[in-house]
């Protein structure tokens, strides 16, 4: 590959691909992350570590230390972004089955298992998720119940890290989009709003067994509240006809300004935060006056 160079080879045909982006950001958490599919129960994976042009070499001594030709490590000659070195990593990858993994997180020993027992389970489905149990800074297990087409059109209730998918979803939505202004975020809910447009069929194990790190550098607490609303008017004009079938844009938009007026309002760029807000209203002034209900209720007599 032209952007790529790879390092060891593998033969083996797995059955579960687990994709890993890394930038040196991250290396205290790495080797625990590996450690963790390492555990796993269901022992017919590889693990394909796709390092995301970071100055140093430390993704190679990592995998080195593991001397495990399960692992392999993949480099990108310049910094792509997350939803790029995805797809680095599920073209070349071999088995019929991935699992995007964030680096910083883990998975329970059963996690890989469980999941793909529940797809398989379910005779037609294509993507299987688990809930979550956060920890680090945040502790606690969050839930994701399955809904429909419809539901994802207003927020991403497939969590995305820790999903299995079959490896023909990827190829017929043509992969995740590596188009800029995804780089600060909802690349994972655009992908799975192309899988809608080829045929979702998502099943779930009520099971927290995806370990989800949460702290200060984590994408969804940083930049990405920011260009929340820019991510969204990108997405739309993606999926065009999939919102307005469904006469979803507007509330879709609207929730995306939302999260950037309360981002930029909390950085005390208050104008920026009032014209954002005052956008959000006027694609869907009900959903402003729901989101604002729910706030003031714990405070009203």
């Amino acid at each position: 590959m032209s952007t790529a160079s790879v390092v060891n080879n593998f033969s083996n045909q797995p059955l579960v691909s687990v994709i890993v982006p890394f930038y040196s950001t991250y290396t205290s958490y790495l080797e625990e992350c590996l450690e963790s599919v390492r555990c796993q129960t269901h022992t017919n994976w590889e693990i394909i570590v796709v390092d995301d042009a970071s100055p140093d070499g430390v993704a190679r001594t990592i995998i080195e230390s593991f001397a495990d030709p399960r692992i392999r490590l993949v480099r990108h000659e310049r910094n792509r972004g997350q939803a790029a070195a995805r797809n680095t990593g599920i073209r070349i990858c071999n088995g019929n089955f991935f699992l995007p993994l964030d680096c910083d997180d883990m998975l329970a020993p059963t996690h890989i298992e469980k999941v793909l027992q529940c797809l398989k389970a379910h005779e037609g489905s294509n993507v299987a998720y688990s809930d979550y149990r956060m920890f680090f800074e945040v502790s606690g297990d969050v839930q994701f119940p399955v809904r429909d087409t419809r539901a994802l059109l207003r927020e991403q209730w497939i969590p995305h890290p820790g999903t299995i998918f079959h490896r023909r979803v990827w190829e017929q939505a043509q992969g995740y989009s590596e188009d800029d202004v995804f780089r600060d975020g909802n690349e994972d809910w655009e992908f799975l709003l192309r899988v809608a447009e080829v045929g979702l069929h998502a099943v779930r194990l009520p099971e927290a067994s995806y370990y989800y790190r949460q702290h200060a550098n984590s994408i969804s607490t940083s930049r990405f509240v920011f260009a929340d609303y820019l991510t969204r008017e990108a997405m739309y004009a993606r999926h065009r006809l999939l919102f307005d079938t469904a006469r979803m844009k507007r509330p879709f938009l609207a929730g995306g300004y939302r999260t950037s007026a309360h981002a930029f309002w909390r950085k005390h760029e208050r104008l920026k935060a009032i014209k954002l807000l005052f956008h959000a209203v006027w694609l869907s002034p009900y959903d402003f006056v729901a989101v604002l209900a729910r706030r003031l209720r714990p405070s009203l007599p």
